[in-house]
């Protein structure tokens, strides 16, 4: 029993630490023009370019996939924004477990401003 509590505190560890690490382009496969596409996607609004880069930055990408790019641990999040309003996905991103007690996502712990932009571009993905 011991060994089992030991091994999953380590799986736990070993988990967060990837989770606070950008997660690098998984693009193998896809061609030049697409992955310039994804890689450079620009928007008009600077809030929203300012959350794409907050969900980089904190590697969500990690666990989460965005139009098939991204780690399969959590759901995808497209179509989060049809979802969830703001005010739930901010809920969501300060305490995870809110909505599901068994997750490991970490939560959130950025400035207002990072938060507020991340939740404007998850709103995005509809």
């Amino acid at each position: 029993m011991r060994t089992l509590q030991i091994l999953a505190l380590l799986m736990t560890a070993v988990w967060l630490l990837a989770c606070g690490k950008q997660q690098t382009s998984r693009t193998s496969g896809i061609s030049g023009s697409s992955v310039q596409q994804q890689t450079s996607q620009q928007f008009s609004d600077p809030k929203l370019e300012r959350g794409k880069a907050v969900y980089d930055e904190t590697g969500c990408a990690t666990c989460h996939t965005v139009a098939g790019i991204g780690g399969r641990t959590g759901p995808s999040l497209d179509g989060i924004g049809k979802k969830y309003d703001a005010e739930k996905l901010r809920e969501i991103l300060l305490n995870p477990k809110t909505l599901n007690p068994n997750t490991v996502m970490p939560p959130f712990e950025g400035s207002d401003e990072d938060l507020d932009a991340l939740v404007a571009y998850l709103l995005s993905l509809k």
